[in-house]
């Protein structure tokens, strides 16, 4: 069991000049009121015995002059003593005077209130025990002076001096529990201050940290767009130039082959028209987009959907294509952007479903819808996670991709599998 530590206030500092006029103050108190209690006494012993009092109760008087004088003066600049062994060792001589010098009672009085701000029991004890003994001694040498025996009066007037020495001691001890109240109520306080700038602290750290993360995640999303615009830029930029190079083989036959015979002609001039609207759908979408690199691999080496599934399969990837209302061959002959759109969507779908629900069958299914061409892929959850989470910039780049090309795409759960779907004009 831990023991608390005793209480000590700190005690004032006379050095100011308010501590010295309450020091001051306190002697001056004290001396007033010690030469009233003993001017009242000795005017009282002189009308005892007639103004012939004995000459042992005279010393005795000019004793308690003695004590009562020099207690008087230096309660004040006691003031400034720090809690410790003279301060208590002071105040227990201070209050032992009480019971010797009737002047002295006021500065007993004081230093008894003192000792009782301490807080110590081992103190209070003390005091009481220097009091009682200093008034009994005090009691019987007047007594004997006086030529009477120690009666029970002498101790019923011990036990009054007891008693008033008691009063001081309560009201310090009341006062200084006040005080370490208080104290303790300011730290609290000033301790709850602390914390709550502490949590402020923390919450505004914590704030500015979700704010990086927030701005990192952006930056990490505007860098998958951009790289998956410039993807896309890559394939279109390859096909645009198929269509130019079209465009140019069939304009150059028509310029020089003059044996052509009108309806050759059409067909011809056909063709280059078909490939200009083509190549100048296509232009459009990656205007904003266009950038080529030397090691890019061209258009005509991009897998097939076909080929990206069969490679899955080699894999040991369970995959079931479907092909609704339309085939791979009528796709590629209408639109060669979406082939390559569609090549880069289901490639990242495939990817991700090996490496988050390995061994879950995939469904793919392709369909043609009025002017818009439909992927949606499912695979139902496996039983534990197979990977952590990641960081969703693929399906991003789908959905980017998808958009670029005037469609959408969307992902989610959906009856106890996961489910990717795209779809782009046609």
């Amino acid at each position: 069991m831990t023991v608390p530590a005793p209480r000590i206030p700190a005690m004032p500092s006379v050095r100011s000049a308010r501590q010295w006029a309450i020091a001051l103050a306190q002697s001056v108190l004290a001396t007033a009121l010690g030469l009233l209690l003993i001017l009242i006494s000795f005017g009282a012993l002189l009308e005892e015995f007639s103004d012939q009092p004995p000459d042992g109760l005279v010393a005795m008087y000019a004793l308690d002059l003695l004590l009562g004088l020099a207690a008087t003066l230096v309660i004040g600049p006691l003031r400034s003593l720090r809690p410790g062994r003279l301060h208590s060792a002071a105040h227990l001589l201070l209050a032992a005077a009480a019971g010797l010098s009737v002047w002295a009672a006021p500065a007993a009085a004081i230093a008894l209130y003192r000792i009782g701000l301490r807080g110590r029991t081992v103190l209070d004890v003390g005091a009481a025990l220097l009091v009682t003994g200093t008034s009994m001694t005090a009691l019987s040498v007047e007594t004997r002076f006086r030529g009477e025996e120690p009666e029970s009066a002498v101790l019923a007037a011990v036990g009054v001096m007891v008693v008033l020495a008691l009063i001081p001691l309560l009201i310090g001890h009341v006062v200084g529990t006040r005080h370490e109240l208080m104290t303790s109520l300011r730290e609290r306080a000033a301790s709850a201050e602390r914390e709550r700038e502490t949590a402020q602290r923390e919450q505004a750290a914590a704030e500015r940290e979700a704010a990086a993360l927030i701005r990192e995640r952006e930056a990490d999303d505007a860098r998958v767009r951009a790289e998956e615009r410039t993807a896309l830029a890559r394939d279109m930029h390859d096909s645009i130039s198929h269509h130019l190079a079209a465009i140019s083989l069939h304009a150059g036959a028509m310029s020089y082959r003059e044996d052509l015979s009108p309806e050759a002609m059409r067909r011809t001039a056909s063709t280059v028209r078909d490939a200009a609207q083509q190549a100048n759908r296509e232009l459009r979408t990656v205007l904003t987009g266009l950038r080529t690199f030397g090691d890019d691999a061209p258009l005509a080496t991009a897998p097939t959907l076909t080929g990206i599934v069969e490679h899955c399969r080699e894999e040991g990837q369970e995959i079931e294509l479907v092909w609704d209302g339309m085939s791979e061959q009528d796709l590629t002959a209408h639109d060669r952007s979406a082939v390559v759109a569609l090549a880069r969507i289901l490639s990242e779908v495939t990817l991700n479903a090996a490496k988050h629900a390995p061994g879950a069958p995939l469904r793919i299914t392709l369909s043609g819808r009025e002017d818009q061409v439909h992927l949606r892929a499912r695979n139902p959850f496996p039983a534990t996670p197979a990977s952590p989470p990641s960081t969703g910039h693929g399906l991003l780049g789908v959905q980017e991709r998808a958009r670029l090309l005037g469609g959408d795409a969307r992902h989610g759960a959906v009856d106890g599998g996961y489910e990717v779907e795209a779809w782009m004009p046609w």
